[in-house]
């Protein structure tokens, strides 16, 4: 409608300013932001990993709890986000536009064709993804979640990154990222093809087994020209045939311990 096309214009027109100067101000400076925002103790790692060991019926290791391995649950640290999004715009020419196959070609709304889309398959609590639109003016986030109680924190989480924003909005600050939280099983997603397509792909693949994991490579396979993966612990299969390329690995922190990222590129 038209009021939500004024707020897209809008955010598209004055955010990426105002994204401008937090970026100045580097990580840590969105480190204390992102925590001002989920300060609460549900809205906490923590919280999120007591929701998925409950879910899945186990007191002990995750990684063995009711035989589930790829639902255990761990994250990327708000602060290693940051840095891994900074690296990306330093190092590796920060991000492409996404193409939108349902919109109209002869469409010439300029907010359609820089559009800016980040996905996290097995996106937990959310705040991966929350940490990566502080970081980058994302025009809109995908979160794919397969147990139900770690999608209903994510959407608790939603609300109180939009109150801070509210609150925010009082003082002239730009509508931010529109957020679809699914709750799935990313290995059924629609032919693997992911729309509209992921400008960012996020995947936490540690325990993912091989036959998700294979999801995983024929989703990033299906990709644009463009797209740029940030994987943990397992890296997309590259080459001719899959037309993915690293870009850099090293060592980050996790909420779990220390883990390789690998930034990687649909080319």
């Amino acid at each position: 409608d038209a009021v939500r096309q004024a707020n897209l214009t809008h955010f598209t027109t004055a955010f990426p300013t105002l994204m401008g100067s937090l970026n100045v101000l580097g990580p840590n400076f969105l480190a204390r932001s992102f925590h001002s925002i989920f300060s609460d103790r549900d809205a906490s790692w923590e919280h999120a990993h007591d929701l998925s060991r409950a879910a899945r019926g186990g007191e002990g290791d995750d990684s063995q709890a009711n035989g589930e391995t790829a639902l255990g649950y761990g994250e990327i640290l708000p602060e290693t986000v940051f840095e891994v999004m900074e690296k990306i715009r330093v190092d590796h020419g920060g991000f492409s536009g996404s193409s939108d196959n349902n919109d109209d070609p002869s469409e010439e709304d300029s907010t359609c064709q820089s559009r800016q889309v980040v996905y996290d398959l097995g996106s937990g609590s959310g705040r991966v993804i929350f940490a990566a639109c502080l970081s980058h003016p994302f025009t809109e986030a995908h979160g794919i979640e397969y147990l139900q109680d770690l999608h209903a924190n994510a959407l608790q989480n939603l609300e109180l990154w939009r109150k801070k924003e509210e609150d925010t909005h009082t003082q002239c600050t730009p509508p931010s990222t529109e957020f679809f939280f699914t709750c799935g099983d990313i290995a059924k997603i629609d032919a693997f093809k992911l729309k509209p397509n992921p400008t960012l792909l996020i995947c936490h693949a540690t325990l993912f087994d091989n036959d998700l994991f294979a999801c995983v490579q024929l989703t990033a396979e299906n990709c644009d020209v463009g797209t740029t993966f940030v994987m943990v612990t397992k890296p997309l299969r590259t080459g001719f045939v899959t037309g993915i390329q690293t870009l850099s690995s090293r060592q980050y922190e996790m909420s779990w311990g220390w883990a390789t990222i690998y930034i990687q590129r649909r080319v």
